[in-house]
């Protein structure tokens, strides 16, 4: 089971594994699970998932009761299961998940993807915009070394290694519980690819990879509006799925808000001294665990580079970029309207 960390490369990798599922047979892997819709309904939503808040609900009975037969059904010498909301489940949900294994003859190893955090702080601020987060990210930035407040909470309970890994060794032997370093897609863009067929055993060449970038990453300015539009809305849009996902996530996500057209989020330099106690804490542990360890460890303690000051912006760019949200909202839908 790849468990997460979110923001580390899985959008590309399961789109790619999800291409790939004749390919990977032929190489002995099977995916019990097809596409993200399969994983929310075949496992998540039966063990309490919910859009935003995670694993907050009960179990639902009838429907695990079906996973057993679903991992027998599914053709394979090895089986791959790849959530990152799977980074995020409580002990009884991993206790749940043990016993289901357990029934369906299987022995349950888990992976986990790692980057440091200079990384993730900025890119997982952008992934709860998409969760409806209107905090200012220097705001969000305080709360999370501080370790308060909810959207702080749930940063550190799917991004901390550490904590993940001890949730999940309720049922898992630590020479089961690989920990993946993902290099940057800048320097490797090949490295998650690689290190996952390393881990599960299959070429990296069966796996086809997706065109273009996958959930590509905002810049600073039109995070700045996700930000802004999220705190107008207020208590509007009330139901996630049906209305503000609809209405918002799916197309700001989808060329309603540029990407990369500004300059990215960083991690400013009076946060890298927190980030980097914590990062050799977390390798500290790994090495003492004896967790096997696929790519560098030690890239997950970033140096003094690794840090730069937010990029500025002015008001007249928030403007701009808000204006052409607004166009290219109009377009979507009217082409929605004819479709």
């Amino acid at each position: 089971m790849h468990v997460g960390c979110s923001k580390t490369g899985t959008s590309s990798l399961q789109a790619g594994l999800w291409m790939s599922v004749d390919e990977l047979a032929g190489e002995g892997v099977g995916l019990p699970y097809v596409g993200r819709p399969a994983h929310i309904a075949g496992l998540l939503r039966p063990l309490g998932w919910r859009p935003v808040e995670g694993f907050a609900g009960e179990h639902r009975a009838p429907a695990l009761r079906k996973v057993p037969a679903t991992i027998r059904e599914t053709a394979g010498d090895v089986l791959l299961v790849s959530n990152e909301d799977l980074a995020e489940v409580r002990p009884e949900d991993v206790d749940t998940i043990a016993a289901l294994c357990d029934e369906a003859d299987v022995d349950l190893h888990v992976v986990l993807t790692v980057r440091d955090w200079t990384q993730q702080v900025p890119s997982d601020y952008q992934q709860f915009l998409k969760h409806r987060l209107a905090d200012s990210y220097p705001t969000f930035l305080d709360d999370v070394r501080e370790r308060r407040g909810t959207w702080a909470e749930q940063f550190w309970r799917r991004q901390d290694p550490i904590d993940i890994l001890d949730r999940w060794g309720r049922a898992v032997d630590p020479s089961r519980m690989h920990l993946i370093v993902v290099p940057s897609y800048s320097q490797d863009p090949e490295g998650v690819f690689d290190l996952m067929g390393e881990v599960v055993g299959f070429p990296s060449s069966a796996v086809t990879r997706p065109k273009g970038s996958v959930n590509a990453s905002f810049g600073v300015v039109e995070s700045e509006v996700f930000r802004r539009v999220n705190a107008a809305l207020g208590d509007r849009l009330p139901d996630y799925k049906s209305d503000y996902t609809e209405a918002v996530r799916w197309p700001f996500a989808h060329g309603v808000l540029a990407r990369s057209a500004s300059p990215k989020l960083t991690l400013p330099p009076e946060h890298l001294g927190w980030v980097q106690e914590h990062a050799r804490r977390t390798v500290a542990t790994v090495r003492e665990r004896g967790y096997p360890v696929h790519g560098d460890l030690d890239a997950l303690v970033p140096d003094e580079t690794s840090a730069r000051p937010l990029p500025p912006y002015d008001e007249a760019a928030v403007a701009e970029a808000s204006i052409t949200a607004l166009a290219n909202y109009a377009a979507g839908a009217a082409r929605r309207r004819r479709g």
